[in-house]
């Protein structure tokens, strides 16, 4: 039963993740444009479909395969790509690429350093002896 409750919750954050992929904002912030935000919207917006992509990633790995277990640095890396994937999805339309480059690289990097600092023959590098 809690499986089945956990996938249905992880099907429902997929679809918002989709729908406001796709235009239509689904549990969007209430505001209208004229509100001056700081960080403006967009970024607003991607934090917030990085939590619901996040939640649909890993309820649906738990009920189809509940036996995987994630490091620390793996759910960071997977968090981290998700970051950039939507980020950048959400600022290219948005017209910001260009005052947004740098915190888009950074996020790459940060991914690329968690994922490969996690794997056991750099682990053996910089473990303790």
């Amino acid at each position: 039963m809690l499986r089945l409750a956990i996938f249905f919750i992880g099907v429902w954050a997929a679809i918002v993740v989709v729908l406001s992929l796709l235009g239509e904002p689904f549990l969007f912030y209430p505001s209208d444009n004229n509100t001056a935000f700081f960080p403006p919207l967009y970024r607003y917006e991607t934090l917030r479909l990085t939590f619901f992509s996040m939640f649909a990633y890993f309820s649906l790995q738990t009920v189809f395969a509940p036996e995987k277990k994630y490091s620390a640095a793996q759910i960071t890396t997977t968090n981290l790509l998700f970051f950039g994937y939507i980020g950048a999805i959400k600022i290219i339309p948005e017209g910001h690429l260009s005052k947004e480059a740098g915190v888009l690289l950074a996020i790459i990097i940060f991914a690329a350093v968690f994922y490969l600092g996690s794997r056991p023959k750099v682990k053996k590098i910089f473990g303790r002896r």
